[in-house]
Parts: C-alpha cells; structure tokens; sequence
C-alpha cells in the first residue's frame, strides 16, 4: 500500500501456525524479502507498524531510503517473507501506570508511535496523548488521515500538531521545527507528570533531549528509540 510518494505499507499474512503471533506496540523485527528473482534479497531491520490487536495481518511501513528500500513499492502479493522478532522494548505497554504521554516524531520515526495510538484506540483506552509530528511538507505526512479520525474518536484522549519545515504557502498549521517552545505550547510548563516518547533523526533527537533537560524534565520521563548492533 503507497502512503506517500516513497512511502509504503507492507501487509502479512502470518501462516495458520507459527509466525510472529504475539508482540508489543513499538517493537520492530528482521525480515528477508523472497520476491522477483531480480530483486535483492536482504535482512532489514523495521519498527510493526500494526496493533498486536490485529491477528490476521502484520505490517510495516517502510520508507525508501536505500537501494534496497527502493525497490520496497515492486513487492507483490503471495510474495514470501522470513520474520525473525520481535525485539525491543520501545512501547508505552510496558509501563501502564503512565497516562499523559508526549510523542515527539520525525518522518518515517511515526511508525513505532503509530503502533501504539492504534493499539489504544483499539482497546478504548483513555489516558491523554499529544503527538508533535515534524516533517518537511504536507504531502510527506503519513497517517494523516487515520490519526485525524482516532483523534475526534477520543480513544485515547489525542491531540495531533502537525509541523512542517518547509510548507506550502496554503499551509495554516505550526511551521519550523518541534522545540521547546512549541513543546510548552502543547503541553504546558509544567512537565514533571509527562513521560516523552522521542523518535526522529539523530539531530532531532539531539536537539529534543537537550530541550527537555533544559526544561528539567528527567531521563526517567524520556523513551527513545535507539537500535544498537554489537559485533
């Protein structure tokens, strides 16, 4: 399924018996691609982008970056894939005492963070969650419309800002780049009861986690996703 100009959704069909049955929203795992004997057969690593609540399909979305990712829009259907996962430990279910969430998203970064609003709204939980989503232009936004619906749902209690470092002159939402500021703006000065989700690009990140210490917000409020491969 296209999303965005480079952007697609891969959906599998776990067999009968086996396969990735079980798994927390945000976590990630290995897949080889079988396709067209023309096309590369690679491991990659990418983030579920599918609720657990979800039996019948898994999914990822995958944004093409890469000589491989490139040729992500030619896989077809009843093509084969080996799954080996999940990993991680990037998913608010791990922690259900906490119920006023901040997710702090760069590009394709949406993909863990939208596992887990679905997984709310599919369980009708209620706590409250803000979602700053930057990137470059509006055509760039993916699950603009399923996060739009999920929001006036209520399931969870979701507010979504879109920010755009480069919009078009139509364009009447937040511009620049998620900062401090606007993090005040939408969540208030006080954020000593906040727990923030942060997943984006290294200088994204970089930047958010220096605003947050700014702002004395502690590293146990603070998840990000990092992947890490030891030799």
């Amino acid at each position: 399924v296209q999303e965005t100009e480079d952007v697609w959704t891969v959906k599998m069909t776990p067999p009968p018996e086996g396969g990735i049955q079980d798994y927390l929203p945000g976590q990630f795992y290995f897949l080889t691609f079988f396709r067209d004997p023309s096309l590369p057969v690679e491991e990659h690593h990418w983030t579920i982008s599918s609720s657990p609540t979800q039996k019948d399909v898994i999914s990822s979305t995958i944004k093409e970056s890469g000589d491989f990712t490139a040729t992500i829009g030619k896989t077809q259907p009843r093509d084969m894939v080996a799954v080996d996962g999940p990993y991680g430990r990037f998913s608010y279910a791990l922690h259900p005492e906490e119920r006023d969430l901040v997710f702090l998203v760069g590009g394709i970064g949406i993909t863990p963070i939208m596992a887990m609003i679905r997984h709310m709204n599919e369980l009708g939980d209620s706590r409250s969650v803000v979602l700053l989503y930057a990137n470059r232009g509006s055509s760039q936004i993916v699950f603009r419309e399923e996060l739009d619906r999920i929001a006036r749902e209520g399931r969870p209690q979701l507010t979504v800002v879109h920010v755009l470092s480069r919009p078009e002159e139509s364009w009447e939402g937040e511009t620049g780049h998620v900062d401090g500021a606007m993090i005040e703006k939408y969540c208030g000065p006080n954020l000593e009861n906040k727990v923030f989700y942060i997943c984006g690009p290294p200088g994204m990140a970089k930047s958010l986690l220096k605003a947050l210490a700014e702002r004395r917000v502690s590293k146990r409020q603070i998840r990000r996703e990092i992947f890490s491969f030891i030799d």
